[in-house]
C-alpha cells in the first residue's frame, strides 16, 4: 500500500511539472491572408483595379443589367395578370437572357478580383513568412497556430497586425 501511495505521488508531482511547464509555453495565432491583405501594398493593388477604366466600366454594365432585371420584374408583377400566356413567355425569355448577362458580369469582376488577389498573395506571401519568423524569434515563441483553425484567441495573442506593420515598414 505503501509503493502505491509513492507511485501516486510520484505521478501526481509530474503532472504537475509538466503542467508548469506547458504554461509557460508562448502561443500565439496567425492569418497569413488576412495580413497580406491588409498591407499597404495590397490595398494599393485592390484600389488600382477597382479604379480602372475595365473595372469600373463592367461595374457599370452589371449595375445597369441588374436594374433592367429589377426592373422587368416589377413590370411583370403589375402587368402580369393582363397578358397572354405569350407575353408572359416572351418576358420571361427576356429576364432570363438578362440574368444570364448579369451573372457573366458579375463573374467576370469576380475573376478580376481573383487574379489580383492571386498575384498579390504570391509577392505578398514570402514577405509576410518572413517577418512573421522574425516574430516568432524575438518573442521567443514556441506555437504559432492559423487563426482561422483556432476555437478562441485573445487579441494579445494574434500576431497578424505586427506582421502587417512590419511588412509595411518594410516595403
Amino acid at each position: 500500500m505503501l509503493k502505491s501511495v509513492k507511485i501516486i505521488a510520484v505521478l501526481f508531482v509530474g503532472i504537475i511539472f509538466s503542467g508548469a511547464a506547458a504554461a509557460q509555453s508562448k502561443v500565439a495565432v496567425f492569418n497569413l491572408q488576412a495580413a497580406i491583405m491588409s498591407t499597404e501594398a495590397a490595398k494599393s493593388k485592390v484600389n488600382a483595379l477597382k479604379t480602372s477604366s475595365e473595372y469600373s466600366q463592367l461595374q457599370s454594365t452589371a449595375e445597369s443589367i441588374r436594374a433592367e432585371v429589377q426592373k422587368l420584374a416589377e413590370d411583370a408583377q403589375k402587368n402580369a395578370v393582363t397578358w397572354s400566356e405569350e407575353q408572359k413567355a416572351e418576358h420571361q425569355r427576356k429576364m432570363n437572357f438578362k440574368r444570364s448577362d448579369f451573372e457573366t458580369a458579375v463573374k467576370k469582376l469576380r475573376a478580376m478580383e481573383g487574379q489580383v488577389g492571386q498575384e498579390i498573395q504570391k509577392t505578398m506571401a514570402p514577405k509576410a513568412k518572413s517577418a512573421l519568423e522574425a516574430i516568432i524569434k524575438e518573442q521567443k515563441l514556441d506555437l504559432v497556430l492559423d487563426a482561422n483553425s483556432a476555437y478562441f484567441a485573445g487579441p494579445n495573442v494574434d500576431l497578424t497586425a505586427a506582421v502587417v506593420k512590419r511588412m509595411n515598414a518594410d516595403k
